[in-house]
Order: structure tokens, then C-alpha cells, then sequence
């Protein structure tokens, strides 16, 4: 690990601000600060100082290779005008020896006899008679882990204690070494000294060429059919496998060991459950809903999803594999088919689905925190297999109806952030050509999906139609769940879950929209849902909107405390969008607190700025790419060029798109900064960082065949253009297609008419933009029948062609 502190005396540099890695202001020259922040990430490091270290600024710095390894960043009162910068923080990560477990070796398994066992053993189940749905599962599930003990072999997992790289004659030669050493220091005569460093120099290069052979073998292009081993690799540099820190409990005592640990996470995940209060629950009233039709469950049905598993998944509580419900598909789908319609029918749900094994993720701020740790449930995956089947049916049967409503767009088809997001800036945008003001509330919610209550969700589903055998699946699903927490190998005491949609599972999502579905019914102002990220705004051209605003964020607090959910007050924000030299600013409130008004706020990690230029977005983007090339020049430095070709386009330009279709810059300085990243990027790749010669980082990227992120940028909203249009996507946005009528050239024909617009910000957004590109396309490639054809035969031509910039 790298730490460097670096005094204010050296660096003092007030404009940047290093919460959102921005520039916010000009007391130095802006190509300073921002030479300065790409400097960090290039070597790979982060600024770890979170708190003003004099006045409101941070001045006093330091950055960090392995962040994970400080345990706590503290600015205490100093000496001079300066505060002092506490840094507690371990120079080795601390590793737990991991607990032994079974692996069955599938390769080495006799699967004939065992698909011949199985069919005799689903003959034998379905002929039985069984009294509950308990004792269904509990007899499939003791045959069919004695069919895989006897035909499978296994082995106890052991701790490796050298490298993967290091193999037999490296081991011999390090031995060798450890000898010469020992003779050296005994003897300490000149011959066995130079012998001995004769012998280390031969190991170090031996060592890495083996690290260099290991690496190729795993990343290698040509063993890309198999690339677990590669991203395991990248998984194992990015996180540290110190597991979870000492933690404290509320008597403020640090527990370290790993059972105190388990049940202090546990107790903290509990401390979040709602208590339901039923005698205030409110009604819906009558439903006007036609009720879901019976599901019926066919083994064909069975077999696809069984067959669609990974088999490497997570085994929940029941220890039932991936592996083996997918490699037996074919012969377990009958006794699945039957076991599930009588879990359906009976409205009834086995005890083993009902129990998670919780495994604890840290998020940020203080690791002996046990509310800085985010649980991550395993469950049964035959019950994730039943869940299907009935999110399927539950989620047509919404659909079909239109119960649920357009501003939702998570964990629903044909939506996505971007869809999101395009409807949303649009609509700001729209608002500031036309000279308006937009007031935008982000919401925030309070452990959203640990927060719903049981009772109250299922009025919910019977009001939308969900009734009869299926919603009594459900409430048997969410009552007398259990977890436990998994810390180390040591498990915590099991906890009841009284509430919230379980986290890990098919069904949670689908449930937590629906609860949540009649938000917007409380409002006038426009909302935007994706999953628990809200978001209000309203036009506003006099206080009286603001008003209204407020009236609806009252509504809103009425809605939670009906439904026993709850915002978190202190995390909402207000963004005042206008270009107005004399915006309307108003005060918002929420329980009583007044909500900050920032000039940018994150939405689906999208930084929106109050004039939505897109400035502190694309810093933040290119920085956090930076820190990502940073990172594969330390671990991938040895790797032949194709290999950090690859590594590059999976890991480090994905940052550099994400939902480009609606942020592409037009301002050329922005443009540049983007494209910087990759030409930083194809130094790293070709491992050229001599040539200071522009031509030469140019050439460097048409040799690796990279296209410019411009020209992927424009190709990527028109390919999104064609969804929309084509309804591919939902996004409402085809009240503003209109087709010209002017010319009767075929090359102009069915041309969709421009948006003219004198705001730069909303002519350069993605719908005016894109429909100008749209119109440039010859109508024969616009015309293409599928997505995949139409991204082919836009390949046919030059962006040049249809990017206007």
C-alpha cells in the first residue's frame, strides 16, 4: 500500500472540491486543478481527506493506493490555522483463514448412474402421498443430496498458502535459495554469499516469469471461452480479503472475534425491521381490478429455467446445487413441477425457503461501524425457481392491466436508467428552453426494501388483483422468515424478519413496486420512480408553485406515515434548474427539516446540474476511469498488448459510457477530456509512454482498433433512437415525432421535423440532437426490420455521415 500525505504548505489548491472529485471555483488556474486531480488516478491513488481541514476548504491532502485498508480519516483541531489530519490505518491487510468447505468435483462425477437414480427417485416421489408441503420438499431434498454424495465425489477446500503462479520446480528453487541462505550466514564465507545471491536473482526472474505465463494463461484472448479465472483475478486486486473488520458494540467495546462480529451485523439488520401498527392501516377501497388467473406450472416450463441456471451460483441453506439442478433438468423437472403446484395450491412455502444466510458487504465510512455494512441474503435457489415462475405471471397480469404506473422504470422490461433518464432530462431541458424554472427534489429513502410492512402489502396486491391460492403463496413467503449472518465461518443467531421484501430474492423487486406504486397518486407534480430512487420536480413561474411543491412533499410525508415507510430527510436535496439570472428560490421542507439546495445532485449516477451542463458529471466520470486505468497499470503492466486491449474495453470504457445518450457534450473541451482518457489508456495497452507526439497516441489507437468515444457516443443514441421509435423501449417521448411533408426525394422521406430551439442545452439533448442524426441516415437503414440489423447496416456507413456536433 501507498500512502503519501502532502502538506498545505505544498499543495493548495482551494478550488477543488474532493467529495465529487469537480472544480468549484477559479482562484487558480482551472488547467491546474485539473492536471492535478487526473495525477492521482494515473498512479492509481485516492484522496482520503473528507472533512475542511481550514476554513470551508481541504487543503491538507492524502492520497491512498488501498483505500480499504484505513480503518479512519479524522480531522482534529491543530497547532496553527491548519487542523490536523489523524490517519489510522493497518500497513498489511489482516486475513482470516477461510473456513474449509465442500466442493463436489462435477467433472469427475458418474452422471449416467446418476440421471439413471434420479428418474427411479421422481417415479417414487410424485407416486407418494405427503401431508404438507414440509415434508414434500424435506424428502426431495435428503434423496437428492444422497444421489449427489453417492455419485459425485468432494473434497474439503484447504488454504493456499503460496501464489497460484507458483508451481513445482519454483518451489524447488526457493528451497534450494533457503539452503544456500542458511550455509551463507552460517559459514559467511564469500563463495556461499555470492551462491546464495546467484540463487535469489534466479528465483526472482523465475518467479516472474511464472506470474507472467500465469497471467497470459488467464487472460489470454485465446482462453476467453472461460473467463472466470480473469475476472476472479481482477475481483481479488479491486477488494482486499480481510473480510469484516473489528467491530463495535453499543456498549462502544470493539469485538473482533468472528461470532461477536456475526451478532453484532445481525442485531444492527434487525434494528431497521418496521413494526407494523395494523389498527391504522389504511384502505384502498374497492378494487377495480380483474383478479390473476390461476398459474399452472409444466415441466417444460421447469426444464427451461432449470436449464438457465449458472452453475457456478451460490448454494443457499438447503445446499442444493446450481449444478446439479441444471445438469438434471431434463430428469427433475416432473417431481420440481409437482412440488411447486402443491406449494401453490396449498398456499404454502417450505421452512428452508424461508431462512437467508446473510453475508455482510462493507459499504464506506467507518469499518468498525456495523451500519456501514450492506447484507447480501442467500436463499434456496429451487425456491428462486418457484419465485419465477410466479413474478412471470404476477408481472404480466400488472402489465396487461396497467396497474402499474409509467414513471416506474426498475425491474421492469423495456425500461432501464437510461429510459429513465432520457424522459427526465428531456423534460428539464424542454423547461429551460422555453425559459422556465424547474425546481427538482431528490428523495431518499430509509432502508426502503427492510422497511415494508407484511400486512399492508398484501392489501395492496388483493387490491390489484393478486387474490386467492397465489396471494396466500405470498403471505406464507413473508411470514416467520428467518436469517443469520455468516461472518468468517461462524454464523450469528437466527433473527426473525418481521419485515421488508427479501432482499435476494426473484419476488422482492416485484413485490416493492407495488407497494410503492400508488406514490404518485398523492401528488400534482411530476414524479420519477426507479425502484426506491424518487424524484419530484415541478415548473415554476410563481410561488405559488412552490407552494404546491411543498404541498406535495406534505403529501408525500402523509403517504410514508400511512404506509409506515420514511424518508431520510438529511440525504434529499433541492436542484433550482433555470438559466435565470433571478431563479425563485424557494425553501423546502420535509419533517420539519429545510432541504439543502445543491448546484448538482447524483440521480441513477447521473450528476444534474442546475444549468444541466454536464460539466461535473463528465469530471467525475473521467476521474473515476482514470483510477480504473490506474489500476490495470499496476496489476496488468506484464501483460502482452492484446491482453490490456481487452482489459481496457471490459473495465475501463463501460465507466466512460454509461448513459452517454444523455450527457454527450457538444463543447469541444469537453469531448477531449473524454477522448484524454483513452489516449492515457492506449499508452497503458501498448506500453508506449515515451512519445510525447499527439500523431503518435493517435496512431497508437487506430493500431489497436479503438474508435474514438465521440463517434460510440453517436452511434449509441441513434441505435437507442431506433428502440424508441420503434417501441422497443418506453419512453414518452413520440408525441414529439412528427413527419415533415416537405420534398418528395426518397431520401428525405418519412424524415422526422426538427425541434428548433435557441437554448444550446436543450438543442444539443439527446431527442433534438439525435432526431437531426436520425434524419441523415439513409431511410433504407432506418427501415431495417431489427435492432441487430439495423446496428450492422449502421456500421455500413461513416459516423461523420450523421454526427452533428
Amino acid at each position: 500500500m501507498i500512502l503519501i500525505p502532502l502538506s498545505c504548505k505544498k499543495i493548495n489548491l482551494p478550488d477543488i472540491n474532493w467529495k465529487n472529485l469537480t472544480i468549484t471555483s477559479h482562484q487558480y488556474p482551472n488547467k491546474m486543478s485539473a492536471e492535478f486531480l487526473r495525477i492521482p488516478g494515473e498512479c492509481g491513488t485516492e484522496q482520503i481527506v473528507c472533512s475542511p481541514t481550514r476554513g470551508d476548504n481541504i487543503l491538507d491532502l492524502a492520497f491512498c493506493s488501498n483505500p480499504s485498508l484505513i480503518k479512519r480519516c479524522k480531522v482534529i483541531l491543530g497547532v496553527g490555522d491548519h487542523d490536523t489530519v489523524l490517519i489510522d490505518t493497518l500497513l498489511r491487510p489482516t486475513r482470516s483463514k477461510p473456513t474449509r468447505r465442500k466442493i463436489y468435483l462435477w467433472d469427475k462425477a458418474n452422471i449416467s448412474q446418476l440421471r439413471q437414480d434420479t428418474i427411479n427417485f421422481v417415479d417414487s416421489f410424485i407416486s407418494r402421498d405427503y401431508n404438507s408441503i414440509d415434508s414434500c420438499w424435506s424428502h426431495f431434498k435428503e434423496q437428492t443430496s444422497k444421489l449427489v454424495d453417492q455419485h459425485v465425489p468432494h473434497k474439503l477446500t484447504r488454504a493456499r498458502l503460496t501464489n497460484p503462479w507458483i508451481n513445482t520446480s519454483t518451489r524447488r528453487l526457493l528451497r534450494r535459495k533457503l539452503r544456500a541462505h542458511r550455509k551463507a550466514k552460517s559459514t559467511n564465507r564469500q563463495r556461499d554469499i555470492q551462491r546464495y545471491l546467484s540463487l535469489k536473482s534466479e528465483c526472482q526472474r523465475n518467479i516472474r516469469e511464472a506470474h507472467n505465463q500465469y497471467m497470459e494463461n488467464i487472460i489470454s484472448p485465446c482462453v476467453t471461452s472461460n473467463p472466470k479465472k480473469f475476472w476472479s483475478f481482477i475481483k481479488g486486486k479491486k477488494q482486499e480479503a480481510s473480510g469484516v473488520a473489528p467491530l463495535r458494540n453499543t456498549d462502544g467495546l470493539i469485538n473482533s472475534d468472528p461470532q461477536s462480529k456475526a451478532n453484532i451485523l445481525n442485531n444492527q439488520f434487525q434494528s431497521v425491521f418496521t413494526r407494523e401498527d395494523t389498527s391504522s392501516a389504511p384502505d384502498k377501497g374497492p378494487s377495480p381490478f380483474p383478479s390473476l388467473d390461476r398459474i399452472r406450472i409444466t415441466p417444460k416450463g421447469i426444464q427451461k429455467l432449470l436449464g438457465n441456471l449458472q452453475p457456478h451460483k451460490a448454494t443457499g441453506p438447503d445446499s442444493i446445487s446450481a449444478h446439479f439442478l441444471k445438469d438434471l433438468a431434463k430428469e427433475l423437472a416432473p417431481a420440481l413441477t409437482f412440488m411447486f403446484q402443491l406449494s401453490l395450491d396449498s398456499g404454502a412455502v417450505p421452512l428452508d425457503w424461508k431462512m437467508a444466510h446473510v453475508v455482510p458487504i462493507f459499504k464506506k465510512g467507518d469499518k468498525s461501524d456495523a451500519a456501514n455494512y450492506r447484507p447480501v441474503s442467500l436463499t434456496a435457489i429451487c425456491s428462486k425457481v418457484m419465485e419465477h415462475i410466479l413474478h412471470s405471471n404476477i408481472m404480466d397480469h400488472l402489465e396487461e392491466n396497467s396497474i402499474l404506473t409509467p414513471a416506474q422504470h426498475g425491474f421492469r422490461s423495456k425500461r432501464s436508467c437510461e429510459t429513465q433518464l432520457i424522459a427526465t432530462i428531456q423534460d428539464l431541458a424542454r423547461g429551460l428552453s422555453d425559459g422556465c424554472q424547474t425546481d427538482v427534489v431528490l428523495l431518499d429513502f430509509a432502508k426502503a426494501f427492510d422497511k415494508v410492512p407484511h400486512q399492508r402489502l398484501l392489501h395492496k396486491l388483493h387490491y390489484y388483483g393478486v387474490r386467492g391460492c397465489t396471494l396466500e403463496w405470498i403471505r406464507s413467503f413473508l411470514s416467520n422468515r428467518k436469517q443469520r449472518v455468516l461472518v468468517e465461518g461462524s454464523m450469528s443467531d437466527e433473527a426473525e424478519v418481521v419485515s421488508g421484501v427479501p432482499q435476494g430474492t426473484k419476488m422482492g423487486p416485484l413485490l416493492f413496486l407495488v407497494y410503492i406504486n400508488d406514490l404518485l397518486e398523492v401528488t400534482t407534480s411530476n414524479v420519477k420512480l426507479f425502484a426506491d430512487d424518487c424524484l419530484i420536480y415541478r415548473p415554476i413561474k410563481s410561488s405559488r408553485d412552490t407552494e404546491q411543491l411543498q404541498h406535495d412533499l406534505q403529501s408525500l410525508e402523509k403517504w410514508e406515515s400511512d404506509w409506515q415507510m420514511a424518508f431520510h430527510p438529511a440525504k434529499c436535496t433541492v436542484i433550482h434548474v433555470s438559466k435565470k439570472r433571478r431563479p425563485i428560490k424557494a425553501q423546502y421542507q420535509l419533517h420539519g427539516h429545510i432541504l439543502e439546495a445543491v448546484p448538482s445532485g447524483k440521480y441513477l449516477g447521473i450528476s444534474i446540474s442546475e444549468d444541466l451542463s454536464w460539466h461535473d458529471h463528465i469530471n467525475t466520470t473521467t476521474a473515476k476511469a482514470t483510477r480504473s486505468v490506474g489500476f490495470l497499470r499496476r496489476n496488468l503492466s506484464n501483460c502482452p498488448t492484446p491482453v490490456r486491449s481487452q482489459a481496457y474495453t471490459v473495465l475501463v470504457r463501460p465507466v466512460l459510457e454509461y448513459a452517454s445518450v444523455v450527457w454527450d457534450p457538444y463543447q469541444q473541451h469537453l469531448i477531449q477530456q473524454l477522448e484524454s482518457v483513452q489516449r492515457h489508456a492506449a499508452r497503458f495497452a501498448t506500453g508506449n509512454y515515451r512519445s510525447r507526439d499527439p500523431g503518435c497516441v493517435t496512431a497508437m489507437i487506430d493500431h489497436l482498433g479503438w474508435e474514438p468515444l465521440q463517434h460510440r457516443r453517436a452511434r449509441n443514441k441513434v441505435i437507442m433512437f431506433y428502440k424508441i421509435y420503434h417501441h422497443i423501449v418506453e419512453v414518452p417521448v413520440h408525441h414529439l415525432f412528427h413527419n415533415t411533408r416537405e420534398g418528395t426525394r426518397a431520401s428525405t422521406a418519412n424524415n422526422i421535423r426538427q425541434i428548433s430551439t435557441r437554448v444550446d442545452t436543450y438543442k444539443y439533448s439527446f431527442i433534438p440532437s439525435t432526431i437531426v442524426a436520425w434524419n441523415n441516415i439513409p431511410p433504407a437503414i432506418r427501415n431495417t426490420p431489427t435492432v441487430d440489423s439495423f446496428r450492422h447496416a449502421l456500421s455500413s456507413i461513416s459516423v461523420s455521415e450523421y454526427l452533428q456536433h
